[in-house]
């Protein structure tokens, strides 16, 4: 995504950007290592849930033994940072470091404590999921001094904002139905998810309702600006748009774990075509100025 970002996304506006190649490819390299250590930290705590949430998934304890997956940990996690610490000393915007710790710090509360309480987990990790987005537009906007005006400064940053807002709400739906699909082994592992607390089915419909809400506002940001043309409005709709209503509909009558299995992997595919429609979501506003 922050590829498509990069060349998808800023391309149609022909504008100088802050970060070379090199730069960009730091900031990349500093977004996977730390979530890759987050994943890892994740798998360490989650060992117990895991055994009955993906008993044929597992490698920690399976393929490789926690103390060695923790040395991976440290070692991922310092990696992106470091790399974090070169493109702000680069940028000579020190302030900015404190972005790449405080993720990693943050993917750490959440595997440790947060993952465990309602919603908040969920919450966390999708602001995360968002901010890996922001974090293009911060680096690439917010430190260039004089090469364009303030106007279109703000009006790429707003439209990446949209597009995170909508990263957010779409792995916020996500997180929310794999904690259904996770109920017994997160019960077994005494964690306090949203479906422990409310049920399954409840929490379902709270889903579907969030479904709705992300649905219509993304309905309404493709027929309002995106109207005149016609590929990006249908890619949009038969890709993301009509999947989150069928979603929506089945939260309401799915109750089997197999079930929410497949509505996480649609959400996926949801997310991947939203992803891929970005160079022609920026082309279409692209000319419409």
């Amino acid at each position: 995504m922050q590829c498509i970002i990069m060349f998808g996304f800023f391309k149609p506006f022909d504008i100088e950007l802050s970060l070379s190649s090199l730069g960009f490819t730091f900031l990349v390299i500093a977004t996977v290592f730390i979530a890759a250590g987050g994943y890892i930290i994740n798998d360490i705590i989650d060992v117990t849930a895991d055994k009955i949430n993906k008993p044929k998934k597992r490698i920690i304890g399976v393929s490789i033994d926690p103390r060695r997956a923790k040395f991976f940990y440290y070692i991922f996690t310092y990696v992106g940072v470091g790399f974090g610490f070169v493109i702000t000393a680069v940028l000579k915007e020190p302030l900015y470091f404190l972005i790449f710790p405080g993720i990693a710090f943050l993917l750490y509360l959440y595997s440790r404590f947060l993952r465990k309480i309602a919603f908040v987990g969920n919450l966390l990790v999708s602001l995360t999921v968002a901010l890996s987005i922001m974090i293009v537009g911060i680096f690439e906007l917010f430190s260039i001094d004089g090469y364009y005006d303030n106007e279109l400064k703000a009006f790429l940053l707003d439209i990446i904002l949209n597009i995170s807002i909508a990263a957010f709400l779409i792995n916020l739906i996500r997180e929310i139905v794999k904690d259904i699909e996770d109920i017994q082994g997160d019960h077994v592992a005494r964690y306090r998810t949203l479906p422990i607390i409310l049920g399954a089915q409840r929490t379902a419909r709270i889903a579907s309702i969030l479904c709705l809400i992300t649905l219509t506002l993304i309905s309404w940001y493709t027929f309002t600006f995106l109207y005149d043309h016609k590929l990006t409005v249908a890619v949009l709709f038969f890709g993301v748009i009509a999947p989150l209503g069928y979603v929506a509909t089945r939260l309401w009558e799915d109750d089997k774990k197999s079930h929410f299995t497949r509505l996480s992997l649609i959400l996926k595919v949801i997310m991947f075509i939203g992803i891929l429609t970005i160079p022609l979501i920026s082309q279409t506003i692209a000319d419409a100025i």
